[in-house]
């Protein structure tokens, strides 16, 4: 899976203005608590409240037309692919756990969205929506195994591009891969020095086992609060670029993203997902190391309900 960057430039240029060109900005708050020069990018103010607005803007800006499409997600990805398959009358049906958060379920539901939740492990999960979208003849689209979707998510890494310093990292919540991959992609081509780091849950090591690895690791389960980063069977089309992409992986715990919920709240008036303060609590765990080190944040899913 290849970046292509004119079409990230294209999708730049394309996709609607309420989920691009978003606030990025130093954080005094966050900054001295952590003893680093942290510039938070907060992908949480647009209508879907997640930076997969853009992916799925640019999915569709490609794909379509299409009549009908499936998703295996009822959290961030699900409500974006929704919100932008309604926005063209496409019918977008999704398939999710029985604990997806239920404030988002009900606000898909309340839109006109089908939205079929059954089990709880997330391989099963794709599995019946695969079924499911062949007996309908519909699109089944994963998060993390369509380029348009990397291209889309890339754009996010190209607006830290106009920073006034290239920063020395950038942390990014790993999942399946889509943001991760094309922010590395794009900073490596464009800011060669700024490191980028993919982050997951201790609880759901898959990707991050996959990418230390070089080869697809799958786990029994991914028994994660973060529904975003509940991978347990990572594409074998996102591990081979994302291992050479990604200069390095971080773990973080329930109790770490927790709390940096709970700094995000306090010091910016932020109210996040865990999956949207999983960067930032890599960050706080390293902090020693990177002690006096320019940081940029991705703040990518707020909190809802």
């Amino acid at each position: 899976m290849r970046v292509d960057f004119d079409r990230v430039v294209e999708a730049a240029q394309l996709i609607p203005r309420q989920f691009i060109r978003t606030a990025q900005y130093h954080s005094e708050g966050l900054s001295r608590l952590l003893g680093l020069d942290i510039t938070l990018k907060v992908e949480t103010a647009n209508p879907v409240g997640s930076v997969m607005g853009r992916a799925a803007e640019w999915w569709f800006t490609n794909r379509t037309p299409v009549h009908r499409v499936v998703c295996a997600s009822a959290d961030d990805f699900g409500v974006a692919m929704a919100h932008a398959g309604r926005k063209r009358g496409i019918e977008v049906e999704l398939f999710g756990p029985l604990n997806a958060d239920a404030a988002k379920v009900e606000a898909l539901r309340h839109a006109g969205t089908t939205v079929r939740l059954d089990g709880t492990d997330p391989e099963e999960i794709r599995e019946e929506a695969h079924r499911y979208a062949s007996m309908v003849d519909g699109i089944l689209v994963l998060d993390g195994e369509h380029i348009e979707l990397v291209e889309g998510a890339a754009t996010m890494a190209a607006e830290i591009e106009h920073l006034a310093e290239p920063p020395d990292a950038v942390f990014v919540p790993l999942g399946s891969g889509t943001l991760a991959l094309g922010t590395a992609a794009w900073c490596h081509d464009r800011m060669p020095r700024t490191r980028v780091v993919g982050v997951g849950a201790e609880r759901a090591p898959a990707m991050i086992r996959s990418v230390r690895e070089h080869r697809v690791v799958i786990t029994p389960s991914a028994d994660t609060s973060a529904p975003g980063l509940a991978v347990r069977a990572p594409s074998e089309l996102m591990v081979g670029p994302l291992a050479a992409a990604l200069d390095d992986t971080a773990l973080v715990s329930e109790q770490h993203m927790q709390q940096a919920a709970a700094a995000l709240a306090v010091h910016e008036g932020l109210r996040v997902s865990l999956d949207g303060a999983a960067a930032l609590a890599a960050v706080a765990m390293q902090a020693p190391s990177l002690k006096g080190s320019s940081v940029v944040v991705a703040v990518t899913s707020r909190a809802i309900g």
